[in-house]
């Protein structure tokens, strides 16, 4: 298994999800609701390389392949595109989430921490969420063969 065949789907995918992960808000929303949005983004990258490839079967393994490249694109993108959000909108993003009533307290400080402006925070949580970003990637990868896309699984 080549996992260089799905490229182009991935990074579309994963291009456009990172995208909208980044954007405060409504990132944090897809973020928090069990990494929803990751699991979209390798649900439409499947979807894209599907549309190219019509007759292809894919193995559980490489759907989760296929997902999990479209999770650590979009973790890189997502923290690219982010990087200049909290860096100047950081502090006052944390301070906004502080301020609502519904939200449970834990919630509160991890969205804090997450638009920290401090430097090393921002460095370490590039590696932390292209991994995290691929995990839940490769989970929906994995639940969009078995649900989304049955007719293209392969019999194991």
């Amino acid at each position: 298994m080549e996992s260089r065949r799905f490229f182009p789907a991935v990074v579309i995918g994963g291009g456009v999800t990172g995208f909208f992960v980044a954007l405060p808000i409504l990132g944090d929303v897809l973020r928090c609701a069990l990494c929803v949005g990751v699991m979209l983004g390798s649900l439409l990258s499947m979807k894209l390389w599907f549309d190219a490839h019509r007759a292809e079967i894919l193995s559980s393994r490489d759907a989760a392949v296929l997902g999990a490249c479209s999770g650590a694109v979009s973790g890189a993108v997502a923290w690219v595109l982010s990087v200049p959000i909290r860096l100047v909108f950081g502090p006052s993003l944390g301070d906004f989430f502080m301020e609502r009533q519904f939200l449970p307290t834990f919630i509160k400080y991890n969205i804090r921490g997450l638009y920290t402006d401090d430097w090393i925070a921002v460095l370490m949580s590039l590696p932390l969420e292209v991994v995290l970003y691929a995990v839940m990637g490769a989970l929906g990868g994995f639940l969009a063969i078995q649900y989304v896309f049955p007719s293209h699984r392969e019999a194991e």
